[in-house]
C-alpha cells in the first residue's frame, strides 16, 4: 500500500527486496506464515525508516526517504533491502507460533492486543504471542544482527559508532547497563536514550552468538514446539546459562576487548587536546566559529533539557541560548549554515518529520521561519551570492537546491534517486568555498561506497555534478568536510581506520592526511586558526568541544571489531548474504492495483472473555469482547457484551 502515486517506481525494488528476504527468512528459521504480511509505503518522515509489528497483524511500514547516515549509525547500502532484511527479522521472531501458540489463537480467533479497559486481555495477549513481550534490545538486536549479514556485512554489528561507544565506556570505566539497568536508567537518562536498545542489543546478541556460535542464536530467537515461551527462559534451555549470567560475562569480555583496542590505538600518541567546555553538550550539529564574537555556534540537544542552538565561549567554555529548536534529531540536532558578515544562522526545525527552515540572527537573537515544510538540511551558505543551498528529501529521492534571499523560494538543481534516469543514488555532506568557487559533496553508490567530491560551482549551477574525486572512502562516510577559511584545506571526519578522527585535504598538494589519533572519536571539525582546529570529542556525557593541533599526525592504528570475528570464527554467517533478485515484472505479480479502501480489510481480529463490575465489585459480570479492525489498524472497534 503506498500514499502517493509519485511512490509507485519503488514498487519492483520493495517486491523483490520483500520477495528475496521473506523467503531467506522462511528458510533459514522454518517460518510458516498464518496471515499475510501488510506493507505500508509512505513519505511522512525526511529520512527513511521502518517499523514493524506482528500484533494484532503482521504489518511492516517503510519510510522511503534517504537514509541519514550521520556517524555511520545507519548503512549506506541500498535501503528497501535493508529495510526488508530488518523488518522481516521482526515479523519471524515475534510471529512465529508453536503448537501451543496455535490454539490459543483459534480460541480467541487471533492475536490479542491488550486494552486498558479489560487488564485480562494482558494474560491473552502473551497466550497468543509470548515473544512479542520481550524488551526492545532484544527486539532490535536480533534485527540488526540479521540485517548485518543478510546485507553482507553492511550493519550495525560492524558499526564503527557502537565499537566506539563500547571502548569510551571502557576507556573512562564508565557503567555498562546490566539489563535492569538498560530499561530503566540507561532509555531515560542517558544521552542516546533509546538508541541505547540497539546498542546494546546488538553488542549482546552479537557477543552471545560469537561465544555460542551463530546456530544458538536462531534457535534462541525462533519456536519450534519444544521451545518455552518467554525469552530468558528459552535463553537459558539454549545456552544452558541465564541471561542475567550471560550478560554478566558479556561486559566482562567487553572490556577486555575494548582495553586491547585501546592498546592498538596508543601504539602511536594520541591527539592532545584543550577542552572548550566543561562538560558534555550531548548530541551536536554541525558548528561554526565566529571571529567577531569569539564564539562557536552549534545546536545541542540533551534528553531532559531543551534543545537549543548555543554560543560557546572558546576562551571561558560558558554556553548561552540563541534560540529553542522544536523537533530535535537525537543525532545530528538539526542541519545549520552560518552567514559570518550578516551574523545570521539558518537551521532546521522539526528534524523527525518535514523539516522547516528557520534563521536566528545570532547578535540579536531574533528568529523567523523562513519555509514551512522545506524538507532539506546539508545546508551550506554560499558567501560570494548570498544564496542558500541544501539537500531535499522527498518522494524517495535527494535533491540539491538552492535558495536566493529572501529564502523563500527554491529552484532544484540536480535529483539523485534509483536507477532509470538517475545515473547516482544519494548525496551528503554538502559545503562551498569561502569564494563561492567550488561545491563539496559525497556522493553515495547502491552499494555504500562514499566519495568526497569537488565541482565547479559554474557546473553545479547546471546541474552538472561531475566534478574531481578528492577521495574514496570505501563504506566510511566521510563527515562535515569543510572548507577553511582561506579556502586552502578542507577538514572532515571519517572511521577510515575504524576509529574518528579529523582529516585535512590541501587544495594544492592535492593529498589527504590524518591530524588526530583519538581514542573515543573526533568529530565535526570547525577551523579555528592556521595551528589550531575546535572537534567535538565523543564521551559518555555527550560531544564535548576540544581544541587540538592543526597538524599531521605520525601513524593512526586500525582497530578490531567484533564483526569481523564472528566472521572470521564463524563461517556460516557468511552463507546468510543475500542478493535480491532483478526487478520483477509487476504484471506477473499484481493481482489487483486500485485505491486502498481500509473497509475492504476489515474484520474481526480477536474475541475472549471479559469480568466487568459495576459500582459493586462483589457482583461481577462476565461476558466477552469483540475486537475489530483493518488489515493495517487504521480502522479499528469494539464491541463488549456483558
Amino acid at each position: 500500500i503506498y500514499t502517493s502515486p509519485l511512490h509507485k517506481y519503488l514498487l519492483p525494488q520493495l517486491i523483490s527486496t520483500f520477495t528475496n528476504s521473506y523467503n531467506f527468512h522462511r528458510n533459514l528459521f522454518g517460518y510458516t506464515p498464518t496471515e499475510n504480511i501488510s506493507i505500508l509505503m509512505q513519505d511522512f518522515g525526511d529520512f527513511g525508516h521502518g517499523g514493524a509489528d506482528a500484533l494484532p497483524t503482521n504489518n511492516v511500514n517503510i519510510g522511503i526517504g534517504p537514509f541519514n547516515y550521520v556517524y555511520e549509525t545507519m548503512p549506506a547500502s541500498e535501503r528497501m533491502n535493508w529495510l526488508m532484511h530488518h523488518e522481516l527479522t521482526h515479523i519471524v521472531t515475534t510471529d512465529m507460533p508453536n503448537k501451543r501458540d496455535r490454539f490459543w489463537r483459534s480460541i480467541f480467533r487471533g492475536k490479542v492486543s491488550t486494552s486498558i479497559d479489560d487488564p485480562l486481555s494482558i494474560m491473552y495477549s502473551y497466550l497468543t504471542n509470548p515473544r512479542r513481550y520481550a524488551p526492545r534490545w532484544y527486539h532490535e538486536g536480533s534485527a540488526v544482527f540479521m540485517e548485518s549479514w543478510m546485507a553482507n556485512t553492511k550493519g550495525r554489528v560492524f558499526g564503527a559508532y557502537d565499537e566506539m561507544a563500547f571502548r569510551t565506556k571502557v576507556r573512562d570505566n564508565a557503567i555498562i547497563y546490566d539489563i535492569v539497568g538498560l530499561e530503566s536508567e540507561g532509555k531515560t537518562t542517558d544521552f542516546q536514550i533509546g538508541v541505547n536498545s540497539y546498542l546494546y542489543g546488538t553488542r549482546f546478541i552479537s557477543y552471545a552468538a560469537n561465544t555460542y556460535g551463530p546456530e544458538k542464536f536462531i534457535e534462541w530467537v525462533s519456536r519450534p514446539d519444544d521451545s518455552k515461551a518467554y525469552f530468558t527462559s528459552q535463553f537459558k534451555k539454549v545456552f544452558g546459562v541465564s541471561i542475567d549470567q550471560a550478560w554478566e560475562n558479556w561486559i566482562m569480555w567487553e572490556r577486555d576487548f575494548q582495553n586491547k583496542n585501546l592498546r592498538l590505538i596508543r601504539q602511536y600518541p594520541t591527539t592532545p587536546f584543550r577542552p572548550v567546555s566543561n562538560k558534555g553538550l550531548g548530541s551536536v550539529s554541525k558548528g561554526f566559529f565566529d571571529e567577531k564574537t569569539g564564539k562557536i555556534y552549534l545546536g545541542v540537544f540533551y534528553p531532559a533539557e531543551v534543545s537549543q542552538i548555543a554560543a560557546v565561549d572558546v576562551q571561558t567554555g560558558k554556553m548561552e541560548k540563541v534560540a529553542d529548536i522544536h523537533g530535535a534529531a537525537i543525532f545530528f540536532v538539526t542541519s545549520v549554515a552560518f552567514d559570518p558578515e550578516g551574523g545570521n544562522l539558518f537551521y532546521t526545525m522539526d528534524n523527525g518529520h518535514w523539516r522547516d527552515l528557520w534563521v536566528v540572527n545570532v547578535n540579536t537573537k531574533k528568529t523567523q521561519l523562513l519555509f514551512k515544510d522545506l524538507r532539506s538540511g546539508h545546508l551550506a551558505f554560499n558567501r560570494a551570492d548570498k544564496s542558500l543551498w541544501g539537500i531535499r528529501n522527498s518522494d524517495g529521492y535527494s535533491t540539491v537546491i538552492r535558495l536566493e534571499p529572501p529564502y523563500e523560494n527554491y529552484k532544484s538543481i540536480k535529483t539523485f534517486g534509483y536507477g532509470g534516469q538517475f545515473d547516482e543514488y544519494d548525496v551528503h555532506t554538502m559545503d562551498i568555498s569561502p569564494d563561492g568557487s567550488l561545491l563539496s559533496i559525497v556522493k553515495v553508490d547502491m552499494n555504500g561506497i562514499h566519495r568526497l567530491m569537488h565541482i565547479p560551482m559554474s557546473k553545479a549551477l547546471n546541474g552538472d555534478f561531475s566534478g574531481k574525486q578528492i577521495f574514496d572512502f570505501d563504506s566510511s562516510a566521510p563527515e562535515n568536510f569543510v572548507f577553511s577559511p582561506d579556502g586552502n584545506y578542507q577538514y572532515g571526519s571519517s572511521y577510515y581506520s575504524g576509529v574518528s578522527n579529523i582529516f585535512r585535504y590541501d587544495m594544492d598538494l592535492d593529498t589527504v592526511v590524518a591530524v588526530s589519533n583519538c581514542e573515543t572519536g573526533f568529530f565535526r571539525p570547525i577551523p579555528y586558526s592556521e595551528d589550531s582546529l575546535i572537534v567535538m570529542r565523543y564521551t559518555g556525557e555527550g560531544f564535548m568541544p576540544v581544541m587540538i593541533p592543526n597538524q599531521e599526525v605520525e601513524d593512526v592504528s586500525a582497530v578490531d571489531f567484533m564483526g569481523w570475528d564472528i566472521y572470521d570464527k564463524h563461517p556460516i554467517v557468511q552463507k546468510w548474504a543475500t542478493k535480491a533478485p532483478p526487478d520483477m515484472d509487476l504484471d506477473k505479480i499484481v493481482i489487483h492495483e486500485g485505491d486502498y479502501n481500509p473497509m475492504s480489510t476489515f474484520g474481526l481480529a480477536s474475541i475472549y472473555p471479559v469480568v466487568q463490575a459495576y459500582k459493586d465489585p462483589k457482583w461481577p459480570a462476565y461476558g466477552a469482547r469483540m475486537n475489530f479492525m483493518s488489515k493495517l489498524g487504521l480502522n479499528k472497534g469494539d464491541l463488549t457484551i456483558t
